[in-house]
């Protein structure tokens, strides 16, 4: 009787470890997608490192100015992807900011086409930093730090003793700027 019950018990127990594990449902779609944004904004920001490394050389090469055509050229794709697929209509800053992304990489794209021309260097290099405005405004309306192992806080908090100051709000001073 003891035995009959025990091994019920066993293949009842299996039973429903097989159905919990065979047929649990994937991961929610919303972790999907943040899983999915997070491995293209990663690739974006690979090829962004990849730029920035060499923006300040007072001469580019040949290897050089390819580093920049794929990067620039693998960006305007990823960017195209993040528009497409994880716009948020709700959000029209967010979504901007995105246009604004894929214009920079655009600019830098073109830029590589004119290498040859004086001041296509310089025209790279401004490309960088624009790139990186548009990236850290992004993050910024997204609350998202850069680098969060530089600020290992959260947040919110400030030391002791400390006080947040504001920014000057200075009227003349382009929006791009």
């Amino acid at each position: 009787m003891v035995r009959s019950t025990f091994l019920a018990g066993l293949i009842v127990g299996m039973f429903s470890m097989m159905i919990t594990t065979g047929f649990a449902e994937e991961a929610p779609k919303s972790e999907k997608e943040k899983s999915e944004l997070a491995k293209i904004m990663s690739e974006i920001d690979k090829n962004y490192k990849a730029v920035e490394v060499i923006s300040g050389y007072y001469k580019y090469t040949n290897n050089d100015w390819r580093v920049i055509t794929e990067a620039s050229a693998n960006m305007v794709q990823l960017t195209k992807t993040v528009i497409s697929k994880f716009s948020r209509p709700d959000d029209q800053k967010y979504q901007d900011l995105n246009k604004t992304m894929l214009k920079e990489a655009e600019k830098m794209n073109e830029v590589t086409s004119r290498k040859d021309e004086i001041g296509a260097l310089e025209d790279a290099q401004w490309q960088v930093r624009r790139l990186r405005q548009a990236c850290a405004l992004c993050h910024k309306h997204l609350g998202i730090h850069l680098y969060p192992q530089l600020y290992p806080g959260k947040k919110d908090e400030l030391h002791p003793g400390a006080e947040e100051i504001p920014a000057p709000k200075e009227a003349d001073i382009p929006k791009d700027w």
